[in-house]
């Protein structure tokens, strides 16, 4: 058995920013892989974000039409859109730690 280490982790700016895009990869989804193709972590976060907000605008209006799977696809998006909240929270956090997370290109 490991002991527990009680040792604190380090990391630095780049492994932040990977963490955090790995994260958005996989919590958005195959669906969203356009979404995150280009730009820095904050634009892809944006992005995504406008695609599930178009989700879920487009769940409302099936739901307005009686459609069968629009409460499911609405409580879809508002699942990503939490995920996608509680990223950019994480993604503050890092960005008062280390600063900027994307190299200025």
């Amino acid at each position: 058995m490991v002991p527990y280490s009680t040792s604190p982790m380090t990391v630095n700016r780049e492994q932040a920013r990977d963490a955090l895009a790995t994260l958005l990869e996989v919590f958005a989804g195959p669906n969203y892989s356009g979404a995150l193709r280009d730009g820095d972590l904050t634009t892809r976060l944006e992005r995504c974000t406008g695609w599930v907000k178009a989700e879920a605008s487009e769940a409302a209006s099936l739901i307005e039409s009686c459609v069968p799977h629009g409460k499911p696809m609405l409580a879809q998006a508002q699942q990503r859109l939490a995920v996608l909240e509680s990223l950019k929270t994480l993604q503050a956090v890092a960005v008062n730690h280390f600063g900027p997370l994307d190299d200025p290109s």
